[in-house]
């Protein structure tokens, strides 16, 4: 059949490149940058307008983004559409490869977090472009996604997007529920209009899915009854890693970034998008990811322990060393060239040597926290005479109301719970303030005095005793111990490598088959995803143990899901054919040894540090010592005029004696 372009130019089909369940695509012979696609059934009336619609709205924008139609393809001349004609996609990679770890180690093994977080801003990007020209992708999934190395991102199967051609809308009718926003779940995708916002959904999943290695943000372990698919989660806002989850009954999978490494712009888009949304409300756009990514990358820092670790600088800590140390699975890998290059170390380091140096700064000793003397002489502070002539005035009062009060008791002794009660009451009403102000100013001043004196024996206890000193000499020597047996770990790491040789390279057999490329009819689209959610990937990863925590693989139909993946695990073990002449990979060797030297240059590095650092400390205790003994005499003659200044108020016989003297 001669086809032809739109322009009744002549189009020859070349090889074919891949085909679908819609149609396949082929080379064009004499225009290697473009490829066509032929569908296997003709197209309708609306579905040919629809691609002639794309083709004339082909802006140059929209083509670094997307394989978008540039041209329709025809059955020979005015004949019906048969397909149409796209850039080609070349050096590109479906965007599951990056996101998936053991994916990764295959399809980039140059890629660091960083790399998957550009990854994400030009997702955003792209995402962007389609909805400027007034267009919505629809059916968001990680297949209509294809990344580069370089890390730029397309969009590809541009013929299912929801376009609008002059006063036409021609919708998309297609999509994934485990991609789908919550408000569409369970309505039927025929006739369902689509907006930006539902693609904003998306967006966020796939964004999730770059920064938190193939985790699905609603496949979490479920507290409640029964099995909850990814859909349903989906559908009541059961968002796993958010701050509600555990409200939610959810919680993230196990060995997972913790969300709260992500600073706090970016999680917050992740939970405004996976939250319910009020009236008025929208999830974020492209725009708001795009720019908080960037600010994120900038702000990226790498580990001092593995460079390829790359961590949001607000972070104390690197989470991937935590997570790597906790899971066993590496994350990161370097490229082979990179596993064998030489670490910087320090070729002269002696550790007794260094030993020597870090025991020769000699202890702060055991100093015991002073217990200064409060002065035994301290002359009070006298109330000024306004003061004391209203307190001689107040005493006049007191002493007039008792009278008044006794008085009337042994008139009216009927009446002697009456008498107490109106004397207090006149008391109130008669007395002058300013003596009782001025009481609690003084009483006051003594509860801080002692206060301050409370936070200084503290303040002793945690910075002025020799233990945060005796503390990093004992962490010092505990690296010490780790330096000098680093040698015999190293070899006894190698001999073990040598004796799990079968083991090594049957699980570098299994690794090479990954469970979404298995032909499995028990285990449905959600439940790769539940499984690529706990870090299963690949055969290698399919075990008992593993299975038993992903949910949906429990219950009586988890039960034969299991058992089909256990099944074809001993399968392809059965495959397997153990070759020992091969010896240990060298690979694993050298990467092996790479580890060992990095260990080793961090030691080295922690141990010469480590009596400046000692001599440091020791001088910041004796300083502080000196600071807090002059803070606590000064402070307990502090608390000793506080007291002499309250006792004015309640002065003994010596002073009354002293008082009456004066007068």
């Amino acid at each position: 059949m001669r086809l032809v372009s739109g322009a009744d130019h002549p189009v020859e089909l070349g090889k074919e490149l891949g085909r679908g369940g819609e149609g396949a695509v082929y080379e064009i012979v004499g225009r290697p940058g473009f490829v066509a696609k032929r569908y296997h059934q003709p197209v309708d009336a609306d579905k040919a307008l629809k691609l002639q619609g794309m083709a004339r709205q082909a802006h140059p924008s929209l083509l670094a983004i997307a394989a978008w139609p540039v041209d329709v393809l025809r059955a020979g001349s005015h004949g019906p559409i048969q397909g149409f004609i796209m850039p080609r996609v070349s050096g590109y990679q479906e965007i599951h490869s990056l996101y998936g770890p053991s994916h990764r180690k295959r399809a980039f093994p140059q890629a660091d977090w960083s790399f998957l977080v550009h990854a994400a801003r030009n997702l955003a990007s792209a995402f962007e472009t389609i909805h400027a020209r007034g267009h919505v992708i629809g059916d968001v999934n990680p297949g209509n996604v294809v990344v580069s190395a370089q890390a730029l991102v397309k969009l590809i199967d541009c013929d299912s997007f929801q376009i609008t051609v002059g006063e036409r809308l021609f919708l998309c009718e297609v999509g994934v529920p485990q991609f789908t926003a919550p408000e569409l779940q369970e309505r039927p995708f025929r006739g369902l209009r689509r907006s930006p916002d539902h693609d904003a959904f998306g967006l966020a999943l796939l964004c999730f899915h770059l920064l938190f290695m193939g985790r699905h943000p609603f496949a979490g372990r479920y507290r409640g009854k029964g099995d909850l698919p990814i859909e349903r989660a989906i559908r009541d806002y059961r968002f796993a890693f958010g701050q509600h989850a555990a409200a939610q009954s959810m919680e993230p999978p196990p060995h997972t970034l913790p969300f709260s490494a992500l600073p706090r712009p970016v999680a917050g888009l992740f939970e405004q998008a996976f939250v319910p949304l009020t009236p008025g409300q929208r999830r974020p756009a492209p725009r708001e990811w795009l720019l908080a990514l960037e600010r994120l990358n900038r702000e990226l820092r790498s580990c001092r322990r593995n460079a390829l670790h790359k961590y949001p600088g607000s972070l104390p800590d690197c989470p991937w060393c935590a997570l790597e140390q906790a899971s066993g699975t590496v994350f990161f890998v370097a490229p082979r060239l990179a596993v064998v290059s030489p670490v910087a170390g320090h070729p002269d380091f002696d550790v007794e040597r260094v030993w020597s140096q870090i025991m020769a700064v000699a202890p702060p000793g055991g100093e015991a926290m002073p217990h200064p003397e409060a002065p035994t002489l301290v002359t009070a502070t006298p109330l000024p005479d306004v003061l004391q002539r209203a307190q001689h005035d107040n005493a006049l009062k007191a002493a007039v109301l008792v009278g008044m009060a006794l008085a009337a008791l042994l008139m009216q002794p009927g009446l002697f719970w009456l008498w107490p009660l109106l004397a207090a009451a006149g008391w109130s009403l008669l007395r002058n303030p300013v003596v009782r102000r001025e009481y609690q100013r003084r009483r006051l001043a003594l509860f801080a005095a002692r206060r301050e004196l409370t936070r200084l024996r503290g303040e002793w206890r945690e910075h002025a005793t020799e233990q945060p000193f005796l503390n990093r000499l004992q962490g010092l020597q505990t690296l010490r111990d780790r330096y000098r047996s680093l040698a015999a770990d190293l070899q006894r790491d190698l001999q073990q490598l040598d004796a799990d040789q079968r083991r090594m390279q049957l699980q570098t057999f299994l690794e090479g088959f990954f469970v979404d490329a298995a032909q499995l009819p028990e285990i449905r689209v959600t439940d790769r995803m539940a499984l690529e959610s706990y870090g299963i990937e690949t055969a290698a990863d399919v075990t008992p143990e593993v299975l038993r925590m992903v949910p949906g693989f429990g219950q009586r139909l988890g039960r034969q899901r299991t058992a089909a993946l256990l099944a074809w695990r001993q399968t392809l073990e059965r495959q397997f054919r153990y070759d020992p002449r091969q010896g240990v990979d060298p690979a694993a060797m050298a990467d092996l040894r790479q580890r060992y030297a990095q260990r080793r240059a961090h030691l080295e590095q922690e141990l010469m540090a480590g009596g400046e650092e000692l001599a440091k400390l020791k001088a910041d205790i004796l300083k502080r010592r000196a600071q807090i003994n002059i803070a606590l005499i000064r402070q307990a003659m502090l608390e000793s005029q506080a007291q002499a200044d309250l006792r004015v108020f309640y002065p003994g016989p010596g002073e009354l004696w002293r008082r009456r003297n004066r007068s």
